[in-house]
């Protein structure tokens, strides 16, 4: 059957063909190659900026530079009723019960306040049940933080601002520059409490005046 086209009318047939649908194209075999490359690259680039590690959610804090000036501002000056405990202690050279107690109290009410801002960012987006109550377990382990008797509601406390930090800046949901701020005023509030708990194996104790001191302090 071939031979009844003339040689010149098959090979302009060929040429044709060849044109239209090339065996090898370098502009598709490039065009694929780029987008392997770039599917690699960006899976490369989540899996780093997941936490894998305890120490690994400190690289959010390169991010805080572009928080928004409000609540930084407010975050950082929500430090302040955290450090103000072990610097007066210190200043005066008596541990305080009363006053570590208000520290226990404001550290409390910060955990639950954390618990509150994962429950409103479900709001718009998830009826899951396991989010939901993540959700609400921060207020239950700061209410816990108030009956934990001695020393050991500082370290309560403690564990629970690590915990609900680490578990929030390994899940999505947050801005990055949310997730930097969260480090850098967990570990802020963390170190004030550990050096309330310093201080209090180092200074002299004066008496608690009230009841619910003296059982939890």
């Amino acid at each position: 059957m071939l031979t009844s086209f003339p040689y010149r009318s098959l090979s302009s047939l060929l040429v044709r063909r060849t044109v239209q649908y090339p065996l090898w194209n370098p502009v598709n075999a490039r065009t694929t190659y780029s987008n392997e490359f770039t599917k690699n690259e960006l899976l490369r680039r989540y899996n780093i900026e997941q936490s894998s590690t305890y120490f690994d959610q400190f690289r959010y804090l390169r991010h805080v530079k572009d928080a928004p000036k409000v609540p930084l501002s407010f975050g950082l000056l929500g430090l302040v009723p955290f450090a103000a405990v072990p610097l007066y202690m210190y200043s005066t050279g008596i541990y305080l019960p009363d006053l570590a107690f208000t520290q226990l109290a404001y550290s409390a009410s910060i955990i639950s306040y954390v618990g509150g801002i994962r429950f409103g960012a479900l709001l718009e987006e998830s009826n899951d049940w396991k989010k939901y109550t993540y959700s609400i377990l921060p207020s239950i382990a700061a209410w816990l933080a108030l009956l934990v008797p001695g020393r050991w509601s500082i370290v309560w406390a403690l564990a629970c601002f690590q915990g609900f930090l680490y578990y929030d800046v390994t899940k999505p949901g947050y801005p990055l520059w949310f997730k930097g701020l969260r480090v850098l005023l967990t570990t802020g509030s963390c170190l004030t409490l550990l050096a309330t708990l310093l201080l209090s194996f180092i200074l002299p104790k004066k008496e608690a005046t009230t009841k619910n001191t003296k059982r939890t302090m």
